[in-house]
């Protein structure tokens, strides 16, 4: 075998140049290929001086190879282990002794070898071998003879196999090696798993062919004209001349209709090796722009005719669309322009991952995606970190996704040192972006090329940006980590920066820009350094777990300034893989399959889960990504278009009032005409004749389906009261001396009615509550001030215990441990028993608790507390008995929701039960909380009655209890059971979000120390 994987200086042998023209399309409208894809033989050997000799040789029958599909990733199909790492390298890379890089330890890598079979009929023609994707590198033989080699994972490779075929059987041979040292190209925050994960594919193309194409627009008055301008590259391997071949070009529309823009008869001669280039400029005034929200797409093909006939044709996807970056001019911008409208990035970031397939994603569940994402108001991806399979930038250029396209470059561990200024390494790249751009730079979908992540800074970042601009002129250029102020990237671009620093970016105030690993210091700009640069959060709102707190202040800071040009989540699914035993899923992530090193549970990162079912969060990103802002007056519903392109009259609209949570009646109208950028009205229905809170919730709707949703699904929605919630009075109860109390040297016990409460002195807690001798609890209610651990609170970005402990990682957990009372005071009026607490617990200066046992059988429960540290929450627990589930609650929902992540939520009466309105991470951590609850009814006949007395209040009810959630590592190991867990809080700390797994909260967002907290609600048996 071959030894091109150590060897730093080769990355290519034999691959042909990347082209854009696709595959041959011959007369029956099919391309002119033979799918590979399918069952190969396969041998996994676990270090590569294991590799069978002479395997790919054509006598060896490999007899005692498995069998594997292709595409696919060998670790999902039990051979070697997958690695899920963020920043550090595979123990295989070397990583640590400095002077040794590039170094690829022999002993640690495994390969894979596959062979595959195929039958020629007839050998007329040039044959290809094309491979998507190969990870991480292939060395590649057909008949017993070496053929050709190439790195860089995520991007197609082909190989010229014309004089390696014949008639007959012919026999593919593919060592596939685990680690390379293009690997150290390819730190991504991802699974690091192998194999040849994407199509292979046979390709027939004629000697003298259709070779690249490159197609774009120009436009002229205001876009009402254009020219599309074009190149044709026609290349000849044939040893017989041809004379004056010509070039057809035709432009298809979406029906099918058909336009011959030009016919080009090539004057010169076209000889064996020669190579010529068709331009094109025509003029076309009859055409459909192409945006996110109008995917126009067009088809340019493109037939080469000789002495008549067809002799090869091609196709791309077209669209008509500009981008275009203005700098600041008389105090507005600088803008992205999309076809001269000013962008905001709707964005999320995107790995090529599935749960059961690895990277080997089915086109079918490529398309899924894309249309859950488009019916959640997301329209951009950028392609984390490295190119999309070809499918899929054909889909996003149907459906209207803008991509950021990103080269497969990511040196995190060691991007203090490559690429860096390495000439070696600048070869590296520049082969990676040239592959990227000349592969897909025909796609309209595709608004930015972006040159790797987190890869640090050097010459070879100039040197790309060169290079792509040899290439194409008609995108922007995305770069993170370049600190010189524009001379790389396009644009201003950073991740995870706090919301705290929009407004500094927004108003060009001086600004540290870049802080990271090979960074630590930044690099500080004025002013004037970035002046005319749009900003871009390339990653934000890091989705982990529990979190993307305060997203809405983000789109309020997005909105207001015009540089903020909106960004990319972190990220779009969990990166988890689904691993089934004795009939039990588990969703797994790094550590799990004793892969080291590994960056845990970084792989669960997702606004959905890893099967595509909503984490909360998605609905928050739906609603904040809505194109449009609905406001309310008291007399009329204001609507501010934000779409660039699209009329609001193309929706309809609902109008729903609830009374008390409760629906009203629902009014749909058609949408007035408000142009983007326009202010409309709707009339605001009567509410006269209602009583108790009443709300207004206005929905906008598809007026018919769309590609990616159903006619009357909603869009985007806001709620508004107009009538406030009234609290209720302390019942009337005519009974004297109606309640009474006993009180021991143990427990202080209370009969109110037929109600019974019994509260223990030595823990403070109520340890029992009975009606008619039936008791309710089945743990006590006592003060809680702790949470299931989110991912953000355990700052899992700082995986050091001693720096969490004193960043206060678990401090409330193992307060809780010492939570006493200290003063028990009971007193009784004519109506009331009231016991009032006075508690110690360490970071707390002050904790009283009152409980006032009133004749109805009811208790008015208040708490009130200073810290003298941040609280996490302050509330109540307690678990009810079994049997008593069934949930009816009039407040925010129905899914979670909390205090810096409510926006989306609305506020109405839900019932349903338990399960319904508890959200399974699949990290287990604190979850189904719900803000502004104005009462909570559990159980029917035997259950129990909450209700607000002052203001809202918080709540989440749990088939399982905190300490099971916390000691959880997966959700499997969460079993439910057959009794509740209630929390009452007035208030519980926001989830965070700006920075990955730190929950650096808003201060409207935090519950203050050295403030006085209070709330109170009333507890009834039912």
């Amino acid at each position: 075998m071959m030894n091109y994987w150590c060897e730093n200086n080769t990355f290519s042998i034999n691959t042909i140049e990347r082209y854009a023209s696709g595959f041959p399309i011959g007369l029956d409208g099919r391309t002119t290929t033979l799918s590979l894809n399918g069952e190969w033989l396969f041998k996994f050997v676990d270090k590569v001086k294991n590799i069978p000799t002479e395997f790919f040789a054509i006598n060896n029958s490999n007899e005692d190879f498995d069998k594997i599909p292709v595409p696919s990733n060998w670790q999902l199909l039990g051979y070697d282990k997958p690695i899920y790492s963020n920043i550090a390298y595979p123990y295989a890379i070397e990583s640590k002794l400095l002077f040794k890089i590039p170094h690829i330890k022999a002993e640690k890598n495994p390969a894979g070898c596959y062979v595959k079979h195929f039958t020629l009929n007839q050998v007329d023609c040039n044959v290809f071998l094309n491979f998507a994707g190969v990870n991480s590198c292939a060395e590649v033989y057909v008949n017993g003879a070496f053929v050709g080699y190439s790195e860089s994972s995520f991007d197609e490779q082909e190989y010229d196999i014309t004089n390696f075929v014949t008639i007959g059987d012919n026999k593919i041979a593919v060592v596939v090696y685990r680690y390379c040292t293009g690997s150290y190209l390819e730190d991504q925050d991802m699974w690091r798993i192998s194999g040849i994960f994407r199509d292979v594919t046979i390709i027939f193309k004629p000697k003298i062919e259709i070779s690249d194409i490159y197609f774009y627009p120009q436009f002229q008055d205001d876009y009402k004209k254009a020219k599309i301008v074009g190149s044709v590259e026609v290349s000849s391997t044939s040893s017989e001349c041809v004379s004056h071949p010509s070039v057809v070009c035709e432009l298809i529309d979406g029906n099918g209709t058909t336009q011959i823009l030009n016919t080009s008869v090539i004057e010169d001669t076209i000889k064996k090796g020669e190579k010529v280039f068709v331009k094109f400029c025509e003029p076309i005034n009859d055409f459909k722009l192409w945006s996110h929200e109008y995917p126009n797409l067009y088809t340019i093909r493109i037939s080469l005719i000789i002495d008549g006939a067809l002799a090869d044709r091609r196709e791309c996807n077209f669209g008509f669309r500009e981008i275009l970056i203005t700098p600041m001019k008389d105090g507005h911008g600088p803008f992205i322009l999309l076809n001269g409208k000013p962008l905001k990035f709707c964005g999320v970031n995107r790995h090529d991952f599935h749960p059961e397939y690895g990277h080997a994603v089915p086109v079918s569940l490529i398309e899924a995606d894309i249309k859950l994402c488009k019916a959640h108001n997301i329209t951009a991806i950028r392609t984390s970190h490295y190119p999309g399979c070809r499918e899929f930038y054909n889909l996003c250029d149907k459906y209207g996704i803008l991509v950021m396209s990103e080269n497969n470059l990511e040196t995190h561990g060691l991007a203090f040192m490559i690429p860096k200024n390495s000439k070696l390494w600048t070869k590296h790249c520049l082969y990676r972006i040239k592959n990227m751009v000349k592969t897909f730079k025909n796609h309209p979908c595709i608004v930015s090329w972006s040159l790797g992540n987190e890869a640090g800074f050097g010459s070879s970042f100039i040197e790309m940006r060169k290079a792509i601009l040899e290439l194409d002129k008609t995108r922007f250029i995305h770069y993170e980590p370049d600190t010189t102020a524009g001379k790389v990237s396009d644009v201003l671009s950073e991740m995870y920066s706090t919301v705290e620093k929009m407004p500094l970016i927004g108003e060009n105030k001086p600004i540290v820009h870049c802080r990271a690993l090979w960074n630590p210091f930044g690099k500080r700009y004025a002013p004037e350094d970035y002046k005319d640069l749009p900003f871009i959060l390339c990653e934000y709102s890091h989705a982990m777990g529990n979190s993307l707190g305060n997203f809405s202040d983000y789109w309020d800071l997005f909105k207001k300034y015009d540089r903020l040009a909106g960004g990319f989540i972190w990220d779009f699914a969990d990166q988890s893989l689904k691993y089934e035993e004795n009939g039990i899923v588990q969703w797994r992530y790094g550590g799990d399959y004793g892969d080291a090193p590994n960056a845990g549970v970084f792989a669960f990162n997702g606004i959905v889960r890893a099967d595509r079912s909503p984490n909360p969060a998605l609905y928050e990103v739906k609603k904040q990504y809505a194109q449009f802002d609905i406001t309310c007056d008291g007399e009329k519903i204001k609507i501010l278009n934000r779409y660039l392109f699209t009329n609001l009259n193309e929706f309809d609209a609902r109008l729903e009032l609830t009374s008390d949570g409760k629906s009203i009646s629902i009014h749909q109208t058609t949408m007035p005409s408000i142009e983007p950028g326009e202010i409309g009205y709707l009339d605001i229905p009567s509410y006269e004749n209602l009583v108790g809170e009443i709300s207004l919730i206005v929905y906008i709707v598809n007026k018919t389906n769309t590609l990616y949703s159903e006619k009357a699904s909603v869009i985007g929605y806001d709620q508004f009261i107009l009538a406030p919630f009234i609290y209720p009075e302390k019942p009337f109860i005519e009974i004297i001396d109606g309640v009474s109390y006993v009180e021991s040297n143990l427990e202080i016990s209370v009969l109110a009615g037929d109600c019974r409460a019994t509260i223990d002195k030595t823990t403070g807690a109520i340890i029992s509550m009975d009606k008619a001798g039936v008791e309710r609890l089945k743990s006590p209610i006592i003060p809680s001030f702790n949470r299931a651990t989110i991912n953000n609170d355990t700052m899992a970005q700082v995986n050091i215990k001693i720096v969490q402990f004193f960043m206060g990682a678990g401090r409330f957990k193992r307060a809780m441990k010492k939570l006493v009372p200290k003063k028990f005071i009971v007193t009784q009026s004519n109506n009331s028993v009231f016991v009032v607490i006075k508690w110690q617990m360490p970071h707390l200066k002050e904790l009283m608790t009152i409980y006032e046992f009133l004749p109805s059988g009811c208790v008015d429960i208040e708490m009130s507390v200073i810290a003298k540290k941040e609280l996490i929450r302050y509330g109540f627990t307690f678990g009810l008995r079994e049997g008593i589930d069934g949930i009816v609650y009039y407040g925010k929902g129905p899914f979670e929701n909390y205090c810096d992540r409510a926006t989306s939520a609305i506020l109405k009466e839900y019932s349903g039960t338990s399960e319904d309105f508890v959200h399974d991470y699949l990290y287990p951590q604190e979850n189904g909380g719900h803000t502004e609850i104005r009462y909570l009814s559990i159980g029917g006949d035997n259950g129990i009655l909450i209700e607000a007395l002052d203001k809202p209040f918080e709540m989440s009810v749990h088939p399982y209890t905190l300490e099971m959630l916390d000691s959880a590592k997966h959700l499997h190991e969460l079993a439910g059971l057959d009794y509740l867990t209630v929390n009452i809080d007035g208030k519980q700390r926001g989830v965070g979000g700006d920075i990955p797994a730190i929950a650096v909260l808003k201060p409207q967002y935090k519950i203050l120390p050295n403030i006085k907290h209070t709330f109170k609600f009333r507890l009834t048996l039912k």
